[in-house]
């Protein structure tokens, strides 16, 4: 079953289902919230399903974050409206703790943990009968979903406070943060005992956590803990579950195409009316008054110019490289009067040849989430965003493979994604050699997928590779501060939002 297009609060941290006793815990009729729900199999299935909501919450913003902190984007600075300082800080290394953006995270990530926190201690005191494989397939759900709001957040922000049940009481509400060891192990505990539950996935995905997404993430982390030789088995089961790479590149992001063979999983989204669409192809676009000629409609578009791709990303692009001109494009116009950009086409060729037309200026975009024509009204796309797909878990099992001393066996999933971009077969089994090999593929086929920062953070490279690309954007764009891109390793992990500071004065801020 697809995952329902719906959005409930129920499953939140419900302090309010248990005030203190002699105050009155009387509510409206008709209200739903803790105390009168969970009453039935399907209440449970509903609570779940709200339990994925804030995996758009972070999607929404995830790229300022993720990819905006890499070497693959900038962003287009607007001199007429300053009001997206606080994006442009993540991009230049500025921010601090008054950063929305990623308070905005860390919000998201503890209400899914609060939902299913609810869901697993009210599973366990129902008074009604449950089916064993409704009950299994509950808690593997909301085991998974708790264990990838951790994964989340552990990697943004280091130790936090860890919660395993479902808070009734206000003054229970505050709590340590936990060292960092800690949070991975609960991470992994919960992950395995979903596994352990799930049944085999079914391909198409439904767009559900499910058994191969859990073994895909658990990979993950296990390669974050550099423990190589628990990541293999893992990623070399959902390698070998029945999914596969789509022949045309460009066909995987596809919203016509969504929940394909490739798909294992993503952050579903619906155009309509109902609050379910996404709106990232409009962030990405550049700022114009009319966007007919890129969307097919004429909106005014004032929230573009984001996650532009990068000089430094593009020279990654071997010149048989299918990827390029399916990921990046180039949309060329003209300056208006009051300093607008106004376009009046979208490449169509090689944009490794292009240059642009005296008296015309030209910039770039994600294409890879570009699917026109739209519709009225602006901002309301059905675009999913992938979290996890097989292109990706080729990539990630070559690694680790190649890292667990398997360097000849990391080749067959290393060139199965080369053959689809148009690239010859990698032949070297030198470690080093692969490890570089590896890491730019990983870089070019999940370029725009939010992977680039947390790939560079894991590895190591992230203080090395952006201070040279700072020095880089320093030199080519006169209004970045001479402090920006001052990048060590206190940066891998962002401050704890002000506000939670506020709230929990015995919290040690993160030094940053």
């Amino acid at each position: 079953m697809k995952l329902k297009y719906i959005s409930i609060a129920i499953a939140g941290m419900a302090i309010a289902s248990s005030c203190k006793k002699g105050t009155l815990e009387l509510y409206p009729e008709g209200s739903v919230t803790t105390a009168n729900y969970y009453k039935s199999t399907a209440d449970f299935q509903l609570a779940v399903t709200g339990a994925y909501v804030p995996l758009r919450n972070i999607a929404e913003f995830a790229f300022f974050i993720d990819e905006m902190r890499s070497d693959n984007t900038h962003y287009e600075y607007n001199s007429k409206d300053r009001g997206g300082l606080g994006y442009e800080q993540l991009a230049d290394f500025m921010d601090d703790a008054q950063n929305g953006v990623t308070g905005n995270r860390w919000i998201a990530g503890f209400q899914g943990i609060a939902r299913c926190n609810t869901i697993l201690s009210r599973l366990n005191k129902i008074s009604f009968t449950m089916a064993d494989a409704d009950k299994k397939q509950i808690t593997a759900e909301s085991k998974a979903l708790r264990a990838h709001y951790y994964f989340d957040l552990v990697r943004h922000f280091g130790p936090l406070p860890l919660v395993l049940e479902e808070i009734t009481d206000p003054e229970k509400i505050y709590r340590h943060r936990t060292g960092v060891d800690s949070i991975y192990n609960q991470i992994i505990a919960d992950f395995t005992d979903a596994i352990a539950l799930f049944g085999a996935p079914t391909i198409p995905s439904s767009a559900r956590i499910n058994k191969a997404s859990a073994s895909a993430e658990l990979g993950l982390v296990y390669m974050n803990l550099k423990q190589w030789d628990k990541a293999v088995p893992l990623l070399q089961y959902v390698y070998n579950a029945g999914y596969d790479l789509l022949d045309n590149y460009r066909d995987v992001f596809d919203p016509a195409k969504k929940l394909n063979k490739e798909s294992i999983w993503e952050v579903q989204y619906k155009a309509g009316n109902e609050g379910h669409q996404s709106f990232f192809i409009y962030r990405f676009i550049p700022v114009m008054p009319n966007t007919t000629v890129m969307m097919g409609i004429n909106f005014n578009n004032v929230n573009g110019g984001w996650n532009i791709p990068t000089d430094d990303l593009l020279a990654q692009y071997d010149v048989k490289d299918k990827r390029l001109n399916n990921s990046v494009g180039i949309v060329e116009g003209k300056m208006n009067a009051n300093i607008e950009f106004v376009a009046d086409s979208v490449i169509q060729r090689d944009i490794r040849t292009y240059t642009t037309p005296a008296g015309s200026v030209s910039q770039r975009f994600v294409k890879k989430y570009y699917y026109p024509p739209y519709t009225l009204p602006g901002y309301n796309t059905g675009q999913n965003w992938p979290l996890f797909r097989f292109g990706g878990i080729c990539l990630l099992l070559a690694e680790a493979l190649n890292e667990n001393n398997q360097s000849s066996d990391a080749l067959t999933p290393l060139n199965r994604v080369r053959f689809r971009a148009g690239l010859d077969d990698i032949l070297t089994t030198d470690q080093g050699q692969l490890r570089d090999i590896i890491m730019k593929e990983q870089r070019l086929e999940l370029a725009f997928e939010n992977y680039r920062w947390p790939d560079l953070v894991r590895t190591g490279k992230a203080a090395a590779v952006m201070t040279a690309h700072g020095a880089d954007m320093k030199a080519k764009y006169p209004y970045l501060s001479a402090s920006s891109y001052n990048v060590t390793a206190k940066k891998y992990i962002y401050p704890v939002p002000f506000r939670e500071m506020q709230l929990n004065p015995t919290w040690t801020p993160n030094d940053y």
